[in-house]
Order: C-alpha cells, then sequence, then structure tokens
C-alpha cells in the first residue's frame, strides 16, 4: 500500500491538518489506542480520489444514533402515524412486513413476534421490536428518515452530532478533489438530513453522493460492486472507513481496494478481524500528518 503525504494549501499556516488538530486535541488517546506513536498513521494511498464513508462510529458518535435518534423515532412514532391516511399506514405496514419476511428464520424479530400475537399487524409492535434488534432494513430506515426530518426541519429538536475532525477533513479533501461519499443503513433521506443540520451547520455541499440499502446490505459483498459501479470506478479505486468489522469484510471480498477501520471511543470492541486492516482515530490521519 502506498502512501502520501500532503499538506492543505488552504490552511492559513503551512501546517498539516493533523499537526494543527494535535495542538487543539488532547496529545494521546487512552484505552487503547490512539496517537502513542503518531508517526505509524495510514495516510491516504498515493493517487486515490474517492473516499467511502460510514456514518456511526466514522463520521457522527454512535451513541448520538442510540441514545438520541433512536429514542426520538420511537417516542414521535405514534403521533407520525396519526398524521398518514389510512392508505398510507397499510403501505407502511406493508413495507415493514417486507422487511420482516427477508430476515432468516431464526432471527430474534421473528421469534420475538412469534411469541407475541398481539404485536401482529401492529406497526408501532413492529417499529419497536425490529428498533429493539437493531434491523437495518429499508423500510424500516425511510420510516425513522421521515420521522427525524420533523425534529431536524420543523420542530428543529434535533441536531446532528459529528466529530470535531470531519469538517477539516472535507475541507481539505475539496481542497485536493477528492470526492467524499456515504454509504449508511439508513435512508438516504436521513443521511441528508443529518449532514445538512449538524452542530456545524450544513455541509452537504462538500458530499458528492450518499449511498443506503438500496444498494444492498452493508454487510454484503455485492453492495460494494453496485457502489463501484454507480461511481463508474473500479472497486480497487475506492477508499472505504467503517468501524464495522463485518462491513470492511464485505468490502475487501467486493474488491474495495482500501478498507480501513475508524476507532472512536464507544465503538463497539474490536476483535482480531480488526489487525487485517489499518487503523485511524481521526479522519485527519488520512490527510498526512506533516510530521
Amino acid at each position: 500500500m502506498h502512501y502520501i503525504t500532503i499538506t492543505n494549501p488552504n490552511s492559513p499556516t503551512s501546517e498539516s491538518p493533523m499537526k494543527q488538530w494535535k495542538k487543539s486535541s488532547p496529545s494521546t488517546m487512552t484505552s487503547g489506542g490512539g496517537f502513542n506513536n503518531l508517526s505509524y498513521v495510514p495516510l491516504l494511498p498515493r493517487d486515490a480520489k474517492i473516499v467511502l464513508l460510514d456514518i456511526e462510529g466514522t463520521t457522527t458518535s454512535i451513541s448520538f444514533v442510540k441514545d438520541v435518534l433512536f429514542p426520538y423515532a420511537l417516542e414521535m412514532l405514534p403521533s407520525h402515524l396519526q398524521s398518514l391516511s389510512s392508505q398510507e399506514q397499510g403501505e407502511l405496514l406493508e413495507r415493514l412486513q417486507s422487511d420482516i419476511h427477508k430476515l432468516d428464520n431464526n432471527h430474534p424479530v421473528k421469534q420475538e413476534l412469534e411469541s407475541n400475537l398481539n404485536a401482529s399487524n401492529d406497526i408501532v409492535s413492529y417499529v419497536t421490536i425490529m428498533m429493539k434488534h437493531d434491523v437495518k432494513a429499508t423500510g424500516l430506515k425511510h420510516l425513522q428518515g421521515n420521522i427525524w426530518k420533523h425534529g431536524y426541519t420543523i420542530s428543529h429538536e434535533l441536531k446532528a452530532h459529528v466529530y470535531q475532525d470531519f469538517i477539516p477533513f472535507l475541507q481539505w479533501c475539496e481542497s485536493n478533489s477528492i470526492q467524499v461519499h456515504i454509504y449508511s443503513s439508513g435512508s438516504i433521506g436521513a443521511q441528508k438530513l443529518l449532514f445538512g443540520n449538524t452542530i456545524h451547520g450544513n455541509v452537504l455541499h462538500y458530499i458528492t453522493n450518499h449511498y443506503d440499502t438500496t444498494f444492498g446490505n452493508k454487510k454484503e459483498s455485492t453492495s460494494y460492486k453496485n457502489i463501484a459501479k454507480d461511481l463508474q470506478v473500479s472497486s480497487k479505486d475506492i477508499v472505504f472507513i467503517s468501524d464495522s468489522e463485518s462491513e470492511l469484510e464485505a468490502a475487501k471480498e467486493g474488491g474495495i481496494g482500501f478498507p480501513v477501520m475508524s476507532v472512536r471511543p464507544g465503538n463497539v470492541p474490536l476483535t482480531s478481524v480488526s489487525e487485517k486492516y489499518p487503523k485511524i482515530y481521526t479522519l485527519l490521519q488520512v490527510c498526512g500528518t506533516g510530521c
């Protein structure tokens, strides 16, 4: 793997983004690993121009999704359903049933529904059980996106978390003609709401494309081939950054040339599988250290 160190031409100083970050952030990270040795950091592969980013645990903290967005969706679900016509509720129910039908027969959602006859054909029960088991399905994600839209754009109760390094990373990519794309289990609509309403403002103009489960499950290799085909590039030219070992495994199998592990506080603990991939503890590491 070839690496290149590039400094940010838009920086007010000649210092690299990483060096600026080091001045404004703690010099080390605790609990396993961060910058104990800053000379050993992955950099963006030479000539790489396509970066595909996961959201949870990469651009945005998992706790924001699990502790803010998910509870909000459940809390607002009843009032959202009241705003739908009978026909719209019926169509929603069919989409959720389709999501459930596609799950493995031994999936805990199916087992719980089978043991709870009162949950049959009840949208609230379906959604509650599916979210309890973190189902990443198109119908459910579309519903969540519609509910979050109210919180982001109408009540303004929601402001999306993004890590401090995300904005300078985006600016660096723009300065170096590197395309940034998003691939998340959340619907494309939900992605655009999140990045259009962050704690640092609207950053959508930095993002070229959004991909969701309509291009395939993130744990299936064909999904990454589908994205490469849509981008009209070879899979081997894509840098994919995610906190999920299973996603990186699928990406590698799908021909992604540069799978990279994102390590953030609060992410799922890593196993030996992660040793296959370069790790970053901030997105600025792919910009070069300039050390």
